[in-house]
């Protein structure tokens, strides 16, 4: 694990370095290259798996983009727009069970604004309405990506979220909370 973690490292440093320095077509050739590695990492397929095999259960969703949910509770009304701040509460998940972030000890739900989360976020909440209750499972390209959101959980990591909508703020109201 740790090799692994220092590979990427060195990769992404060496990717880093090289971009945008002027590079030649054989230069961009293996930038490319060493994108699309560490893109295809053990995390990615490990995530590809997991996604392949929860596409086959009943009642999951999957999407054109690759989400994939199922609704746990559902709710009628509204739905919040793209612009539309929301009051959350949720739980994630890597995808081998371990838990890595959740807003349930928090007294006070956090708010997010629609535009500023994640894709996977973006594409689902305005589908959802409030009281509705369902969990997500999102491709690393619909989550953190190349990125790691923190430090357990790695790049390229294929994520679970389980989300119930509370509040729909309009993003000028939700500045006044």
């Amino acid at each position: 694990m740790i090799k692994r973690v220092v590979g990427v490292a060195v990769l992404a440093t060496i990717v880093a370095i090289s971009s945008g320095c002027g590079e030649s077509e054989e230069e961009k050739r293996f930038h490319q290259e060493l994108i699309d590695k560490a893109l295809n990492d053990d995390t990615k397929r490990e995530g590809d798996r997991f996604l392949a095999e929860n596409a086959k259960r009943e009642g999951i969703v999957v999407t054109e983009s690759g989400l994939q949910y199922e609704i746990l509770q559902a709710a009628v009304g509204e739905s919040p727009r793209i612009q539309d701040d929301v009051r959350v509460n949720y739980s994630s998940w890597k995808v081998d069970g371990e838990p890595f972030e959740s807003s349930a000890s928090q007294e006070e739900k956090p708010i997010f604004p629609i535009r500023g989360v994640i894709k996977g976020w973006r594409e689902v909440l305005p589908k959802m309405s409030p009281g509705s209750k369902w969990k997500v499972y999102l491709p690393s390209e619909l989550a953190y990506g190349a990125r790691s959101p923190a430090e357990s959980v790695p790049a390229n990591s294929a994520l679970i979220f389980e989300i119930e909508l509370l509040e729909i703020l309009p993003h000028e109201k939700a500045d006044q909370k």
